[in-house]
């Protein structure tokens, strides 16, 4: 509440929030402190802005909802955010985000809630250490092979802030291709064939789909790891 209330006296109140803090990963604190820092900081966030009045929040839920690590098979390809099936506390974490997001836009109609589902954010100076993944293919079907550069990251959250609607609204943001330079429609033809494939997928297209951010949102992916190494 003191945070968010202004910057001074003379200063004028925020008409949004940018919530990106909290454990950004498994495995960087026990689980229960994870579990702890992201959960209460999230409804901490959600909380002190319908109480001041701010209506509109963006926030960073995770590509981890729709079901990774992919130990089990994906329902299908590409995904999408019909999927939510947290695997462990960190996922959990954003799926309970998600939840209080909708509970809140509840309570307070004309709020808008912005859940963005970030794929693997990669700093450009990132790229270089992916040329060992990509003789171990296996090693990154985790994710669908799938990652998204910072400043697309930047530039999703500049469009949400300015340009979602009230309501709550799940999206994913990645890359527009793989971290891989093995065709889309072969890597689940090897390391999934019995996936559902929904559509054509053409060349090294991303295996997460983008569109509900680039339809609601005008979200269009700019970086690849291809033009930085």
């Amino acid at each position: 509440m003191g945070a968010l209330s202004g910057v001074d006296t003379i200063g004028q109140a925020f008409d949004a929030v940018l919530h990106l803090a909290g454990i950004p990963a498994p495995g960087l604190a026990a689980d229960h402190r994870v579990f702890e820092v992201n959960t209460i900081s999230t409804y901490n966030v959600f909380s002190a802005c319908q109480r001041l009045g701010i209506k509109r929040i963006v926030w960073a839920s995770s590509e981890t909802l729709l079901g990774l690590p992919l130990d089990l098979l994906p329902a299908f390809a590409p995904l999408d955010e019909s999927v939510t099936l947290p695997q462990w506390s960190y996922s959990l974490t954003k799926q309970l985000g998600e939840v209080m997001a909708e509970a809140f836009i509840r309570w307070a109609p004309g709020m808008s809630i912005t859940s963005l589902r970030f794929s693997n954010v990669f700093l450009p100076e990132g790229y270089a250490g992916l040329a060992a993944a990509r003789t171990r293919p296996e090693a990154r079907k985790f994710n669908l092979w799938g990652y998204v550069d910072a400043r697309d990251c930047g530039e999703a959250c500049r469009l949400a802030v300015e340009t979602a609607l009230p309501g709550h609204e799940a999206m994913i943001i990645a890359a527009a291709d793989t971290v891989m330079d093995i065709p889309s429609a072969e890597l689940m033809a090897r390391f999934f064939p019995n996936v559902l494939i929904r559509g054509r997928l053409e060349a090294f297209q991303s295996l997460l789909s983008t569109e509900k951010a680039t339809r609601l949102i005008g979200y269009q992916p700019r970086y690849s790891w291809r033009d930085q190494v």
